[in-house]
């Protein structure tokens, strides 16, 4: 059986018409080039080539052999350039965990991006309070509010911080004015069952005695949207904030914002494409998320922990 390789050696001294110049083209030596091809021609029992002073002649059986041999060239070369298109394109299922208002705020403009860039990469959304594990392979990926997770075999990288203020929507200005200081005569939005110990509405209702409860809220999704229609004061995260807010307190609670996966995945390429595009969405997001850009913001007084239980005590900035 002859050696592959040596087809090679055959196109080059044919493209040439020596050994010497083939020798060049390969970057041998020309010892090398003459007996590779005296090599195929015993393997194949096959005279290709006329030896002549003036260098290599192929022979009819040559000439016909060195059209297949361009044949398998072109072949080869379009398996290696399938092979690095295979490479670029990325496919495959990430599994990411979060919040429902990460999901909702962040990460639905990403796939939507995702999905047009990447079309054969799917993301597989866990959106809810509760914390899949990485270690166990749940979820490839977490997106979460809070403390440092502290898992040393994680990959944690800090995002940012999630603000919250206290907002009322332009329409419940319209009617009763923007809230002081005292908010005595004014409605407020209260947390129930899964929000009952949220420091920011805990911290709403210790400091507005005098104000009516509207109504309570045991999700976030029903917070903002009863804030939105106009029910009543209430605390939000900046991130699903927009123009048809006031802000109306200079309070302000904080939480760190941290993407979370598992070392061995740092070198999967589908995962590695959406942790780089998230990372850099996430950067064009950041003003809107910590809240400096959002345009109705109120003087910055008073900060403390988004996660700190009622009672809450106040932190003045540092």
């Amino acid at each position: 059986m002859y050696d592959w390789n040596d087809l090679k050696f055959l196109l080059a001294i044919a493209r040439s018409g020596s050994t010497l110049s083939a020798a060049k083209a390969l970057g041998v030596n020309q010892t090398t080039v003459a007996r590779r091809a005296e090599a195929l021609e015993e393997a194949l029992g096959i005279q290709l080539f006329e030896r002549r002073p003036g260098g290599y002649r192929l022979t009819v059986r040559g000439q016909e052999l060195v059209a297949m041999a361009e044949a398998v060239e072109a072949d080869t070369t379009h398996i290696a350039d399938s092979a690095a298109s295979w490479r670029r394109q990325i496919s495959g299922t990430v599994r990411v965990t979060t919040t429902e208002l990460v999901a909702t705020a962040i990460l639905a403009p990403l796939i939507s991006q995702l999905s047009a860039t990447h079309p054969g990469l799917t993301v597989e959304l866990f959106a809810g309070d509760k914390r899949l594990d990485l270690q166990r392979n749940e979820v490839d990926v977490a997106i979460r509010v809070g403390s440092n997770p502290g898992e040393p075999s994680l990959i944690q990288k800090h995002l940012g911080e999630s603000v919250w203020g206290v907002f009322a929507a332009r329409s419940y200005v319209d009617r009763h004015g923007v809230p002081g200081s005292d908010l005595a005569g004014h409605a407020i939005i209260g947390g129930g069952g899964d929000l009952a110990t949220l420091a920011p509405l805990n911290w709403l209702v210790a400091h507005a005695p005098g104000a009516r409860i509207a109504m309570r809220c045991n999700s976030v999704p029903n917070l903002i949207a009863a804030v939105k229609s106009g029910a009543g004061i209430g605390p939000l995260p900046f991130m699903a904030t927009d123009d048809t807010l006031v802000r109306c307190l200079d309070q302000e609670w904080r939480s760190d914002i941290w993407l979370l996966y598992h070392e061995t995945q740092r070198a999967t390429p589908h995962i590695r494409a959406f942790l780089d595009a998230f990372t850099a969405h996430f950067a064009t997001l950041r003003g809107r998320v910590d809240g400096t850009a959002f345009a109705g913001s109120a003087p910055i007084g008073a900060v403390e922990s988004l996660t700190k239980p009622s009672p809450i005590t106040i932190l003045p900035r540092t």
